[in-house]
């Protein structure tokens, strides 16, 4: 008889600790407490940056456009694609 209520004990806490192995003890993604290491000042700087570097590529090849056949419009073109370029990278690292 004590035998087998120490197997239905064991079974027991064997079951708890299978139902624990996918408990995630850890921080909650979507915890918004409002609290952040970056600056609010900061964030919008970023975002204004961010926009920057949208229009620069559409500035700078419009100035190569007017100024076709010279050394410098190939500049203004190396210049918009430095800028997708590195919009590109902002994206990678926002994910």
């Amino acid at each position: 008889m004590m035998v087998l209520i120490v197997m239905m004990d064991l079974e027991k806490y064997i079951k708890e600790d299978i139902n624990m192995m996918g408990a995630n003890y850890g921080r909650r993604k979507n915890d918004n407490n409002g609290i952040s290491i970056i600056p609010i000042w900061m964030d919008r700087l970023m975002t204004v940056c961010k926009y920057f570097l949208y229009i620069v590529p559409f500035l700078c090849c419009c100035i190569a456009m007017l100024l076709e056949g010279t050394l410098t419009s190939q500049s203004y073109v190396l210049t918009a694609v430095w800028c997708l370029s590195l919009l590109k990278l902002i994206e990678l690292t926002e994910k």
